[in-house]
């Protein structure tokens, strides 16, 4: 058995923009970013990864 993590990508570069992506929730909501910056003063987008 292989227990080694796969290479992880590069992330963005600290203080670039993010895409303006459009996505769903975990309750399948849809997400709009541009939207939300339009409603919000700003947006924290959390990534995390489920490997447990």
């Amino acid at each position: 058995m292989n227990d080694e993590e796969p290479p992880r990508p590069n992330g963005l570069p600290t203080g670039s923009s993010a895409p303006l992506i459009d996505t769903k929730d975990i309750n399948g909501n849809s997400l709009n970013l541009k939207k939300l910056l339009g409603e919000y003063n700003g947006v924290l987008i959390d990534f995390f990864r489920g490997n447990w």
